[in-house]
This record gives structure tokens, C-alpha cells and sequence, in this order.
């Protein structure tokens, strides 16, 4: 059965650190695509400055070159909170016989408990928890979760032979870039010094709409 990677987040902006993670779940997992899903209202966070338009285009520009990174509007086409189980929902109706595979961070599963209808995420999909190598955090499952667990080098045979239903962890050694530090930078009107951390095509568009610049 073929794995699709949801990648959800307000990408805010996106960077490279984005691209090195879906490239890494994508080789492991052995992906057929990994969809990048921005939010349009975020309900943990306060809604970005920068309209979800501009930051899916941003998305649109950076994946451009990656035949399997697909731009996924579903959460900017809908009306109120960008709720996650809505969108695994609408996935499972499209990709009725593909494997989805909901990747989010440690941060985002240990407050799971706060989503909107969390205990229903395994019901669409199996999750992958992205453990930063560079934290001393302990690995924690939920209790719902603790028998679903399966081992990173088995998740890719596991998660493509069962469409939803089961929790891994991968572990990875990330870039150190983050969307407020590449903001931060911008809005002190150093874009050169985040040209590095930003693929060219973004860091063009975000000059020519002045995004981020106080």
C-alpha cells in the first residue's frame, strides 16, 4: 500500500529546515508523496500576519522542484479553524486505499490531548513523532497510544500495510533554523543574512511583497 506524508503547519515562513524533514520522513517512510498542508487558522496559535495565501505560494515556490512534494490547500479552502482531523478526514475520503501518515513534531504530540477530536487522529491515520536529537526530552506515548507503537526500521512496512492506526517516532538531527528566527531577521531588513536558511524562489517572493518587513 502506497504511504502519503501530511505535513501540516502555518509555514510561517517555510525554510529549508521544512524541506530537510519531508525529504528524511520521505526516505524512510518511502513515501509516494509527502503533501505540505499550510493552515489557514491555526486554533493553538494567533493566525499569522502573513495571509495563508502567501504562505501557501511560499510553499508552492519552495516545493516547485520535488515531483513528490505536493502543495495541499484543503485547510485554506474551508471556512473556521484549520481543525487536523478535518483534514485527515477529507484525505481518507480522497485516498481511500493509500496509507496517511500525519507527521508532527514532540512539542505538538505531547499537547495532543488539547486537539480538536484527538482521539479519533488514528482512525484516518498513523502518526510519525519527530524526536529532535538535539533535546534531552523523554520519548512519551499516550496511554491510547502505547500499544499501537511501532519501531522507526519497521514503520515503513508496518504503515504500508495497514492504512491508519499506528504511532513511530524518528529521530533526526535538523537543521537549526526556525520560522520566528528567519522572521526576526527579515523584519531587521538583513534578507541577505536568511538567504541561506530560505530557498531562493521564497526569499524572492517575500522581497517583491515586502512580507515581514516592519
Amino acid at each position: 500500500m502506497e504511504i502519503i506524508g501530511i505535513f501540516g503547519g502555518t509555514f510561517n515562513p517555510i525554510h529549508n529546515g521544512h524541506l530537510s524533514l519531508a525529504d528524511t520522513v520521505l526516505n524512510t517512510l518511502h513515501c509516494t508523496q509527502i503533501r505540505f498542508v499550510p493552515a489557514a487558522l491555526p486554533p493553538h496559535k494567533a493566525a499569522p500576519a502573513v495571509t495563508a495565501q502567501h504562505r501557501a505560494t511560499m510553499v508552492k515556490l519552495a516545493i516547485q522542484q520535488y515531483p513528490r512534494y505536493v502543495l495541499d490547500t484543503c485547510e485554506l479552502d474551508r471556512q473556521g479553524p484549520s481543525y487536523t482531523i478535518e483534514t485527515l478526514h477529507w484525505m481518507r475520503q480522497r485516498f481511500p486505499d493509500r496509507a496517511l501518515c500525519l507527521i508532527m513534531g514532540q512539542d505538538s504530540y505531547q499537547k495532543l490531548p488539547t486537539w480538536h477530536r484527538w482521539t479519533e487522529l488514528l482512525d484516518y491515520a498513523h502518526l510519525l513523532v519527530i524526536h529532535r536529537a538535539d533535546t534531552e526530552k523523554t520519548l512519551l506515548l499516550h496511554a491510547e497510544h502505547a500499544g499501537k507503537r511501532v519501531e522507526t526500521a519497521q514503520a515503513a512496512q508496518a504503515f504500508s500495510e495497514q492504512p491508519y492506526g499506528l504511532v513511530s517516532y524518528l529521530t533526526i538531527t535538523p537543521p537549526n533554523i526556525s520560522s520566528t528566527a528567519v522572521r526576526e531577521t527579515l523584519a531587521q531588513r538583513d534578507a541577505h543574512l536568511a538567504a541561506p536558511e530560505i530557498p531562493p524562489a521564497v526569499l524572492h517572493y517575500i522581497r517583491q511583497h515586502h512580507l515581514y518587513s516592519r
